[in-house]
Formats: structure tokens, sequence, C-alpha cells
């Protein structure tokens, strides 16, 4: 048996929607009805209005061209507001994915609910979990294994002023996984006490599940379920206690405060401290209250007519590699449609063993161009996981700012470009692999 046979099983058992497809779950597509069926109440509007305001009151809301974009960071922040507090149950809980692009699917029609400058690798899924009780983790690697996996406890939503304050994590380096891709994980109280598959929950009400996608062509993110189960390690029945106004009051909390932290700790915070154009060496993300198995630096941009931005990346020999850049108020651009963000994976290399990436507003006609669709102002994140002990970080990333004409005599011989037709197939290949992520289809499996 495959484990695309037990995703089969899984699927002729109700546990999932559509063979393969492993977000496809009907606990995703419940907590995304009961989203969907609160944007319009008034206690939504009011949060827009407040998110609204807080944006414009900023700084940057006196750049140029910059209206859009807060109006696009208002409504993603209250789906993904409305969409975790429509997952807070956790008698009945489930994995939701969130804090992502808008898509048709499931026989509706969800925007997007992208927060905290979200890495496009990542697909992310929250389950709100109680350490009164005890549950069960059902997973199953459909086919490729991610480039990274893990599940950490938290004490509060991400952004419920935490970025993360991880208290409890589980890695793909500590999980058992059968031949055919299958685990389970106990969840509890319980101190772990070197235990494999377990992961301890004391002081936590969330847990956040990442898989981090690197070649999105081939990679699947993870099929999961979660159960609670009583001492005897039985399923438990529970009633589900959703309630609508309840709910709705407090999806406009958490979109509110989401907005308020992300602007101050990590716009303002992180990302606007180093100089302009400039991008610090990385930094444990661990002390910054993030994922602990990874490294990462931040930094903001601004270019005038004709310029472009010039990073030059080492590697430094980690299992990923990801960069991206982002708007003033903490949304990636539209990443399945442009070269926004590039992992290891998706850029070329030089002969040397490092990445030229270039930002700019205009296409320069270089394969590794990170496309902000026109706008000449965002941040940039860099993220490394996997780093060899012993790596330099202080050389990690160096930038410089070149007209647009001077750019081919200041990159590598070898830089690849591309001409219009050529940039039209990257997009299209793009495009195919992220929608792997909705349709869980394998070229390698369906030829």
């Amino acid at each position: 048996m495959t484990a695309m046979d037990t995703l089969a099983q899984l699927f002729a058992a109700g546990h999932i929607i559509q063979p393969g497809a492993p977000l496809a779950t009907p606990g995703q597509r419940l907590v995304e009805s009961r989203a969907l069926a609160i944007l319009g109440r008034p206690e939504l509007d009011a949060a827009r209005d407040r998110i609204a305001a807080l944006f414009g009151a900023d700084r940057n809301a006196k750049l140029a061209d910059q209206h859009a974009l807060i109006a696009q960071s208002v409504a993603e922040h209250v789906v993904h507001g409305a969409l975790i507090a429509a997952s807070e149950t956790p008698r009945t809980p489930r994995f939701v994915w969130t804090i992502a692009l808008a898509r048709e699917w499931l026989g509706q029609l969800l925007p997007g609910s992208r927060i905290g400058q979200d890495n496009p690798d990542n697909v992310y899924r929250f389950a709100s979990v109680d350490p009164a009780f005890a549950y069960r983790i059902s997973g199953c690697f459909p086919g490729p294994e991610p480039r990274d996996f893990s599940i950490c406890a938290l004490p509060a939503q991400v952004g419920e002023g935490i970025a993360a304050d991880v208290r409890g994590i589980i890695t793909r380096d500590s999980l058992d996984v059968d031949a055919e891709g299958r685990f389970e994980i106990d969840v509890d109280a319980s101190a772990s006490d070197g235990r494999r598959n377990h992961l301890c929950i004391a002081g936590a009400r969330v847990l956040m599940v990442r898989d981090t996608l690197a070649d999105w062509g081939v990679e699947l993110p993870s099929y999961l379920r979660i159960d609670p189960i009583d001492a005897a390690g039985d399923p438990v029945v529970a009633e589900d206690d959703f309630d609508p106004a309840a709910v709705a009051a407090r999806a406009a909390e958490l979109a509110t405060g989401i907005a308020e932290f992300f602007l101050d700790r990590v716009q303002h915070g992180m990302c606007e401290v180093a100089p302009l154009n400039t991008v610090p060496p990385p930094v444990s993300s661990a002390g910054r209250g993030g994922l602990v198995t990874q490294s990462a630096t931040l930094g903001y941009y601004r270019l005038g007519d004709g310029e472009a931005w010039v990073l030059d990346i080492d590697p430094m020999g980690a299992r990923y590699l990801g960069v991206q850049i982002c708007d003033m108020w903490m949304l990636s651009y539209d990443y399945s449609l442009r070269t926004s963000c590039f992992n290891h994976r998706q850029a070329l290399a030089d002969a040397d063993g490092r990445y030229r990436l270039v930002v700019s507003a205009a296409d320069p006609g270089v394969h590794n161009w990170l496309d902000g669709g026109g706008h000449p102002v965002g941040t940039i994140l860099l993220r490394w996981q996997g780093i060899p002990a012993g790596a330099d970080f202080a050389g990690a990333v160096t930038t410089r700012v070149v007209r647009l004409a001077d750019l081919p005599r200041a990159l590598p011989p070898e830089t690849r470009f591309l001409d219009a037709a050529g940039r039209a197939a990257q997009r299209a290949e793009r495009l195919a692999a992220y929608r792997r992520r909705l349709t869980g289809d394998n070229p390698q499996q369906n030829p």
C-alpha cells in the first residue's frame, strides 16, 4: 500500500474531501463557512474601520500608492481573524489553513487571509487546544515530504501579543514515520521527557503547523487530523459549542490586535530598524519569538525611478533558504502569479554558490527578479532553516542599489536573463506549481 492509497482510504472514510488534497478537509470547509457567515456582521465592520484608521495614521501611509495596499491588508486581517475565531473550539479541534491567498475551492470563494509578513513557502495551519484535555494527531505525508515540518504549541494566537513564544515543538527530526508516511502524535500537558511523537501543551492554547514547501511542483503539505481522546486513548465525542455572536466579537478583537502587534513589533520594530536599502546579518528567530529552528533577517527598501536593489546571499549550507518581499502593511505580494519570493530551489545560484536577487519596480529581465507588482517600496525577509554549525553569519547577505541600465555589469556573467516569453513561462509554471496546494495533484505520481 502506498501513501496515496492511504489517502484514498481516508477519503472513503469521510476524513478528507478530495483524495490527494490534504488541506481539503471537512473541518476546513466547516470553519471557512462559519467565517464567511460572520464577515458581514457589524463587529467585523467596526474592526475594518479601526484597522483602516490605524494604518491610515501610520507614517508609511504618506508614501505614494498605498491606498489599495492598505485596503487589501485591512480586509485580509479581518478574514484571518474570522477563520481563527471560528476555529477556537478546543473540545472539537480542527486544523485550519489560513494566512494564505484567496481561493475558490470546496464550493465557496474564500478571500485572502494573509498577515504578518507571511512566508509564501509555508502552509500555515492552526488548531485550538486545552491543556486539560488530551489529543491525538493522525498524520500522513502523501508524497515527497515538505522541506521542513513542525508543530509548535503556543500560549496564544500568533499576533495576540506574541510572534510565537513556543512552549513545545515537534519537528520532522523528532517524529517517527512509518514506511507509508503515516504517523501519530500524542498531545497532552505531560512533559515529553525524551518521548518521540509526543507534544507537551502545558501552558498552551494553540497548535501552529508549518509545512515548508521548497519544490512547489513536487512537495505537498501533510495530511493532519486531531481528535480529543480519553485516558484509555479512545476518541471522545464532544458537543461543538460554536456561537456566531461570540465568534464575531472574538474575530474583531483578534483582527485589530494582530494588525496593531505586527505593525508595531515587526514592521516598525524589526523591518525598519536597519538603514534604508540595507539588510543586517541574520539572527536566531527564536530570540524574536519565532520558529526555533530558523535564523532570519529583515529590512526595507525604497527605490527611485530606474533603480534596482541587488541582494547577494550566502545559503550557508542551510537545508532551506527563502527570500521574499512584502508591502508596508505586512502582506506578501501575490506569489502565485508573481516572482515576489524565491527559495533555494526556485532561484538560480551563481558559480560561487551564492544567489543574486534583484528588486525593482520594472522588470529587469533577470530570472531572479523579486516582483512587487510595480511598487518601488516594501520590506524584505530572508529565512534560513537547518544551518550547519559554525556558519559565518557576518557575510550572509550584502546589498547595493544600482541603475537598471547598469544591471548587466553588476551581475555575474552567468546570470540568466528572460525575455517576455520567458517571463510568461516562468509565471505559468509557478502558478501551476502553487495550485497543487489546493488540488494535491503530483505530476510524478500522475504522469
